[in-house]
């Protein structure tokens, strides 16, 4: 067993570049909505839209973030043969799911719509911008598989570089063509549409040449000859799980969009601006989540179990902190912001609400940000998986409807069964976690398994300042 030094500074350095990339990512999804945000059908166009989209995307990155893992593992361990072998299995499996899903959304857009209860009014410009975006999905996809192996190398800096540029290009696209400037036409939300593709095109050209000058592992023709079966199972075995369960968590979302859906264009907005402000208040979270997955992959590859459990600990905590922190400010704020983008009283008031309940929501959604990479990372997916499947459909899903709709507490209930399901799914991590029964799966000596016990409140705080 080798032990890998992964201290505080470290993580925190590496969490920066993945947060400002997290962040560039994160304004491609909305930085429509924002340059769009005169046009209230159009918000809601394009919240719709791209709850759809965001599911395929969802897909897409964890196929790729199975790869990253195993990836990671084969690092750790110095075998660069099952690194090439991880590298091709990424980038097949990744485009041959954007295919499946770009004929998807091209073809079905209006259909899945429909099934969202999405208003009529809004679904001619909804499904423009799915069929436009999703055209171009195919390209995200290859993106995403390259991002992926950059990722698992360590070079978070290129991927910020990416992100930089692809968004440059969104943004510019959008003034150009959402209003009309100079030779282009005024195309509204189709220009958005459009922009979105070309920025994302560019986005995968800049990613690819840093993929070929900072990747030590070289891809040849002859390596394709061969289908590296034991890769492509590892990397399924983490995939299809997370995928699922993913997947699960993403079809509940659009469940209760079809719920929000019934109440009108002002509460869609409203919805639409919460999440906003709720994706900024998890982001970083997501940054050191990932940071901490990258580094365990590592320990794991090298057998370094112990540093694995009191460095996902110590990531829970400061995620957990820095969250709730952003969500206060977020409550305290979200009249200004939301202010700044619609001045509805119905809606400024129906976000001051929804976004004082996201504080408590944000205490458990710490929490899971972490335990389901790290848990992934360790081979403890099943259960977990199956589980969380269970409290999304009966606490989110179920109780949300009653709730929102039977109970008449509209967007109100739905973000209260939403924050109970993600407290609940996070106290059942830290027991799951806590009990660390995934190191059996690792090494069957005894020597090595920790006691059942889980590390003490005060133990963790004390390690923070190491």
């Amino acid at each position: 067993m080798r032990t890998i030094n992964v201290t505080n500074k470290k993580i925190f350095m590496m969490s920066l570049p993945i947060f400002l990339e997290l962040f560039l990512q994160l304004l491609v999804g909305n930085i429509d909505q924002i340059m769009l945000s005169g046009f209230s059908s159009s918000v809601a166009a394009i919240g719709n839209a791209n709850t759809i989209i965001n599911l395929v995307i969802v897909i897409l990155t964890l196929s790729a973030a199975g790869g990253m893992v195993a990836i990671t593992r084969y690092i750790g361990a110095n075998d660069e043969r099952k690194v090439k072998d991880a590298i091709i299995v990424t980038f097949g499996l990744v485009i041959a799911f954007g295919l499946i899903f770009t004929l998807v959304l091209v073809f079905a857009a209006e259909p899945l719509l429909r099934v969202l209860n999405a208003p009529e009014e809004i679904i001619a410009e909804a499904s423009a911008y799915t069929v436009i975006v999703g055209a171009g999905l195919v390209i995200q996809a290859v993106q995403i598989a390259a991002v992926a192996v950059l990722r698992s190398h360590s070079k978070v800096k290129e991927i910020l570089i990416c992100a930089v540029i692809m968004n440059l290009c969104n943004i510019l696209g959008n003034w150009l063509l959402i209003n009309g400037i100079w030779i282009f036409p005024r195309l509204g939300i189709v220009g958005a549409a459009i922009s979105t593709d070309i920025g994302k095109a560019i986005g995968l050209m800049v990613t690819l040449a840093y993929l070929s000058k900072k990747v030590p592992v070289k891809i040849k023709f002859s390596d394709l000859k061969h289908f590296p079966k034991e890769s492509f199972k590892e990397i399924v075995k983490i995939a299809l799980p997370t995928g699922g369960e993913s997947t699960s968590y993403n079809i509940s979302q659009i469940v209760i969009l079809s719920f929000v859906n019934l109440f009108g264009t002002a509460v869609i907005t409203a919805k639409v601006y919460c999440s906003m402000l709720a994706n900024v208040a998890y982001l970083y979270s997501t940054a050191i989540a990932q940071s901490t997955q990258i580094n365990i992959g590592y320990m794991v590859g090298a057998g370094d179990y112990d540093g694995v459990s009191s460095r996902v600990n110590r990531t829970t905590l400061i995620c957990i902190a820095i969250s709730v922190s952003l969500s206060v400010i977020l409550w305290a704020t979200s009249d200004f912001v939301v202010g700044l983008l619609n001045t509805d009283p119905e809606v400024l008031a129906l976000c001051k609400q929804i976004m004082f309940i996201e504080i408590f929501l944000e205490i458990g959604r710490s929490v899971n940000i972490v335990m389901t990479r790290c848990l992934a990372t360790v081979n403890d997916i099943y259960i977990p998986v199956g589980i969380t499947m269970v409290m999304e459909w009966t606490v989110a899903v179920f109780l949300g409807y009653i709730f929102a709709v039977e109970a008449g507490y509209g967007l109100v209930g739905l973000w209260i069964a939403m924050a109970a399901d993600e407290i609940l799914r996070g106290i059942f991590f830290e027991i799951r976690f806590a009990r660390r029964r995934w190191i059996v799966g690792h090494t069957q000596n005894k020597k090595l398994l920790p006691h059942p016990l889980h590390i003490r409140f005060a133990d963790v705080i004390i390690s923070l300042t190491k």
